[in-house]
């Protein structure tokens, strides 16, 4: 493949992306062999990478009845009962629309939380394996098996956890905000901590994701990991609370997030409306990530949810993520609106564990093409193009227009 004139990051003038093997073999200059893209001057990035999302539970938004009740144990209420109607079928049949939203929105990986539970039971691994194996070559699908319903609270889910991990989970999930008491938060990561040793796998958690600043499971979770030795291979997701500490405890949790090398991710559409319940929220659902991200923490966005029990809105498309990214944490100069961007690209492909080495030579030409041709029109979601290229084959594409008569 080659894609003439394209405009990169960091690059002043349009050139042409050559594309062999499915991996970049020059810009600028190559021989030109294969199908061709005029990309018109169009910003070619590295394909979004979406770090934290549930497609088991998305598209069931219209399930829940009406939402009066927005207290943390009323969305748990609300979610346990929507997922006792779930089967395999079901979810697939989500699931599959939910991704075929995403590669059409330039996505290429996904790491995907799935539902581990006494409630739903290994339906959900079972699903999105076969979901997996749909996708193949269109987007790469990371596993999480996820105990929602806690890990102390619900007998029988380790078990559960280590039969998902047996058939092909990647990593391991977990939410120790979801237990009774501060003792049960503490059990719950050690035992998780027990099951990631035995099968070597990383543990990718919920935490913190109120910004009620008595959460402190961020703080416990790190000074775990380093008791475990499992630094630079357990990430943290959401993370609210952080943001309402003082700015003391604030500095000294990020220090040993550093430490134990933890990656964060932010989820700020979603937080936005359920990090701070009350009736005048004063809470933004971003986390810290500017200060993270001077501490040296990798910090990723992801959409979390899509029309769900959680959150009514979204449609898998990471633009929608950067840009709220940018509103929730006040990422404002041209280096912070930058840094919003690669949280869905480059950070969040390190978050996954997959190339970060964005538009370059020899990386993998797993890219996405807009028609816009700056980085503020791409995050506008102007009417436009996007065009998904995975591996060097274009998969999907996404396009809007406008029609206005002025006669």
């Amino acid at each position: 493949m080659v894609i003439r004139g394209a405009r990169l990051l960091d690059h002043p003038e349009p050139v042409d992306v050559f594309v062999t093997d499915g991996l970049i073999d020059s810009i600028g200059g190559g021989r030109a062999s294969g199908p061709q893209i005029d990309a018109g001057g169009g910003l070619l990035l590295p394909a979004f990478v979406e770090p934290h999302f549930h497609p088991d539970k998305a598209l069931t938004h219209s399930r829940i009845g009406p939402v009066a009740d927005l207290s943390t144990s009323a969305y748990m209420s609300r979610n346990t009962a929507v997922k006792r109607g779930f089967t395999r079928a079901d979810i697939e049949l989500r699931a599959t629309a939910a991704l075929d939203l995403a590669v059409a929105h330039g996505v290429g990986t996904m790491r995907a939380q799935v539902d581990v539970d006494t409630v739903c039971r290994l339906d959900g691994i079972h699903a999105m394996l076969a979901v997996r194996d749909r996708f193949a070559g269109l987007i790469d699908l990371q596993l999480v098996a996820f105990p929602q319903e806690a890990v102390v609270r619900d007998p029988g889910v380790e078990d559960l956890l280590r039969r998902a991990l047996d058939l092909g989970a990647d990593l391991l999930g977990g939410g120790p905000n979801n237990e009774d008491t501060p003792d049960h938060h503490d059990e719950h990561v050690d035992r998780l901590f027990a099951i990631a040793r035995e099968f070597d796998v990383d543990l990718d958690l919920h935490v913190d994701f109120t910004e009620d600043p008595s959460d402190r499971a961020l703080e416990m979770v790190a000074r775990k990991t380093i008791d475990n030795g499992y630094e630079g291979r357990v990430a943290a997701v959401h993370c609210c609370a952080l943001a309402a500490y003082t700015d003391p405890d604030a500095a000294a949790t990020i220090d040993l997030v550093a430490s134990a090398g933890i990656q964060i991710c932010i989820c700020p559409m979603g937080n936005l409306l359920i990090a701070d319940t009350a009736r005048s929220p004063a809470g933004r659902g971003a986390s810290w990530p500017k200060d993270l991200l001077d501490a040296g923490v990798n910090v990723a966005a992801g959409s979390d949810n899509m029309s769900d029990m959680w959150f009514r809105f979204g449609r898998a498309d990471p633009v929608d993520v950067a840009m709220v990214t940018c509103l929730a944490a006040a990422m404002r100069t041209d280096t912070e609106v930058r840094n919003a961007l690669d949280m869905v690209t480059v950070r969040a492909a390190r978050f996954v564990g997959s190339s970060d080495a964005g538009v370059s030579v020899g990386a993998p030409a797993d890219l996405v093409l807009f028609s816009a041709t700056t980085v503020d029109d791409v995050l506008r979601n102007l009417p436009g193009t996007r065009t998904t290229i995975k591996a060097g084959r274009v998969v999907g594409r996404a396009e809007s227009r406008v029609w206005v008569d002025r006669t």
